[in-house]
């Protein structure tokens, strides 16, 4: 008897240490990023999601020229500041719009973007630099230092606290800046401690620009020479300075308070230094939009703020651990996941739906693509942070007069959502932008996936407008053929790969089964609420093209069956998404599917699956129960699949302009959520998206599966 208690006691003792909590601070502070060298793509942020500040070696925006020249800019950005240049012109979105004939009827897209309307509504709004905060090193003998300068540098960014903190020497006299951002506000704190200081060769400084050059899409340059553009009004405070910023009819404000009874020193008129006194000097920086006058946090007291809520966003959320597997490439893995989390939160977490660079450098005029909002937001719900997307859903749901104003003038029901926007939902012309329409679903599964996780009826009634006036899109927007009986999309469309023309596209592969899933969890939703059943959706449902198949493999679109004959690297990968991205549905046939995927990758190679498509192929091949090739897609090491120490991928297009592209973490963080908790019908396996030999050892908590 007291051997069988005594197996049974070490049994428990097994099983307890096999269910024991991943260690949380360890996972995390393992992957603390340091640097030990001026790094250009590799400058760290601090952020709280609706606010974000990016630093070089020195814990400022010192040497920003070099960084925006070789790497990832140096900026401070904030999720409610906008910029609209006076329309003197009086145009209107019209203008900027041609006839296309659709479903036998002409209507206006907004489709000439190079048109002087065009070009104003890509432009406006557009988001503000919103100023500069650095410091000027002087040398020995007088000189102003460059980075070059520097020597012994030390630079680590602690994930549990949101601290940066850097170290380096200036001709042997060391230097220390801390660098953290307040969770609550648009503020950062600051610690510098050096000799440099009282001896005046280090002076802190806020400079503030007029705007970015507009020219230029993705990654423009800051305008610093238009000083007549713009003004600065300065406000002197008991404890700091108040400054009033104005641009055209646009105002925000950033107040400044730092650790001695010294005044704010004006050295022209758009920029200041910070006094000294001493070799330690602290100051705070908070960016509002209104006036404010509230004392300013402590140094001290802002960087507990900012402990305490990164360690409840580490601890309540998901979590993957890795460390027990014996897989050589497990931790690289690990690594990328815990940097992508930390780069998220920084940058997706907002009001306002985030641009693909996030709140690190402005891409796109700053604006929201919203065909790749799923994306941006669904790793939140997956990962357990279903209060981030909360935020962003109520966006849209402030944006649904003018969704369904869109689609009215189509002569469409429902919600037309704007394909790249600003905060007030405007469309912006493009030649692409009104004829893509993978967007339109997006607010249906992201609703679903809140839904599964609460199943609650509060749920439904939050978001059954965004679901129903989304689903009355895709079913008026379908195109019933009498001659075919079937429903047809388009055209004039683009499809996810963007490949074909408009007027030649007609029944995308992912974008039938992204409108049959759509329409499928739309009836659900009546259903729960005991609502009778629409007839129009029914019906669309029921008879919607099929996905188009040629010689048992999935096309891209209907009217390219000789996708796959010319054997090319560049061919279109979009189909996939209608079995990984989206769960299986009758509509897909699995084998016909994993044809189509064991094709392409065949064609084109691992190393062609990058960028966001890295997460997209992962999530394809986890369902197949290629787990093998789902490992090998996140974990390839060639140059354009390549994490920076940041965590930062670069876009393969567009690797000098977009430096930082957040849709691969987030394509990451929603293949590897995917792997380890399963979906619906995942084999019966601990993390079924991963190779079951033994060498991943995955433990996972927290995490919430996909359909």
């Amino acid at each position: 008897m007291k051997k069988k208690l005594l197996l049974l006691a070490l049994l428990l003792v097994f099983f307890a240490a096999c269910n024991k909590p991943i260690d949380r601070y360890a996972l995390v502070h393992r992957h603390n990023p340091e640097i030990n060298k001026v790094d250009p793509l590799s400058p760290f942020t601090v952020g709280n999601g609706e606010f974000a500040f990016t630093v070089d070696v020195t814990g400022l925006q010192s040497f920003t020229d070099y960084y925006y020249n070789e790497g990832i800019p140096l900026e401070t950005m904030s999720s409610w500041a906008w910029h609209t240049t006076p329309n003197i012109d009086n145009y209107a979105l019209e203008d900027a719009s041609e006839p296309y004939e659709f479903q036998w009827r002409v209507l206006q897209y907004a489709r000439k973007e190079k048109s002087p309307a065009g070009q104003y509504f890509r432009k406006n709004p557009h988001r503000i630099p919103m100023g500069r905060i650095g410091m000027k090193l002087l040398k020995a003998d007088g000189s102003i230092a460059t980075y070059t300068d520097l020597t012994a540098i030390d630079q680590t960014l602690d994930l549990w606290t949101g601290c940066i903190t850097s170290h380096f020497e200036l001709e042997g006299s060391p230097v220390t800046v801390e660098t953290v951002c307040h969770p609550d506000r648009d503020m950062i704190a600051v610690r510098i401690e050096s000799s440099l200081l009282k001896s005046g060769k280090l002076t802190p400084f806020i400079h503030f620009p007029f705007d970015y050059d507009q020219n230029i899409k993705n990654k423009p340059p800051i305008d610093w020479d238009h000083p007549e553009l713009h003004s600065t009004k300065v406000n002197e405070l008991s404890d700091g300075v108040l400054f009033k910023r104005i641009l055209d009819d646009d105002v925000y404000y950033a107040r400044l308070s730092w650790n001695n009874e010294k005044s704010i020193i004006t050295d022209s008129k758009h920029r200041f230094s910070i006094p000294v006194d001493g070799d330690v000097l602290e100051f705070d920086c908070d960016f509002t939009a209104e006036e404010q006058t509230t004392p300013l946090s402590e140094f001290k007291e802002t960087l507990d703020a900012s402990a305490n809520a990164w360690q409840e966003y580490w601890t309540t959320g998901g979590a993957i651990d890795l460390s027990e597997s014996t897989e050589p490439r497990a931790m690289e893995l690990e690594r990328r996941i815990v940097l992508s989390q930390y780069l998220l939160r920084v940058n997706y977490a907002s009001t306002f739906p985030p641009q693909e660079t996030g709140l690190t450098h402005i891409s796109w005029y700053g604006k929201h693509n919203t065909e790749m909002y799923w994306w941006h937001m669904a790793h939140f719900i997956q990962w357990g942070h279903i209060d981030v997307v909360e935020k962003s859903l109520a966006w849209y749901q402030s944006i649904l007069p003018v969704a369904k104003d869109l689609a009215e003038k189509q002569g469409i029901k429902g919600a037309r959502w704007p394909k790249m926007t600003g905060p007030h939902g405007q469309p912006s012309p493009g030649n692409i932008n009104p004829f893509i329409i993978w967007n339109q679903p997006n607010v249906i599964y992201l609703s679903e996936l809140i839904y599964r996780v609460r199943q609650d009826k509060e749920t439904l009634e939050k978001y059954k407008n965004l679901v129903f006036e989304s689903a009355d899109y895709l079913a008026t927007y379908a195109f019933y053929n009498e001659n075919e009986k079937r429903y047809t999309l388009g055209p004039p469309i683009k499809s996810v790969s963007e490949d074909h023309g408009e007027n030649n596209t007609k029944n995308p592969t992912f974008e039938l089964a992204y409108w049959y899933y759509g329409l499928s969890v739309a009836r659900q939703w009546r259903e729960r609420l005991g609502l009778e059943a629409d007839p129009q959706w029914d019906d669309v449902y029921k008879k919607l093209s099929l996905l188009p198949i040629q010689d048992s493999l999935y096309l891209d679109i209907e009217t390219n069956p000789d996708i796959f004959k010319d054997n090319r690297k560049g061919l279109s990968s979009s189909m996939v998404m209608a079995l990984g991205f989206l769960p299986k549905t009758e509509r897909v046939d699995k084998a016909i599917m994993k044809n189509t995927f064991d094709t392409l990758k065949e064609i084109q190679g691992i190393d062609a699956f990058v960028s966001w498509t890295s997460g997209k192929m992962a999530m394809t091949a986890a369902r197949l129960g290629e787990t093998d090739v789902a490992v090998d897609i996140l974990c390839n090491t060639h140059e354009r699949a390549r994490y920076l120490p940041n965590g930062h991928v670069r876009r393969p297009k567009e690797p000098k302009n977009c430096p930082a592209y957040l849709p691969v973490n987030c394509s990451l963080l929603s293949a590897t959520a995917l792997m380890a908790a399963g979906w619906d019908d995942a084999p019966d396996v601990n993390a079924p998206g991963f190779p079951q030999d033994g060498s991943w050892k995955v433990k996972w908590e927290g995490i919430n599966p996909l359909p």
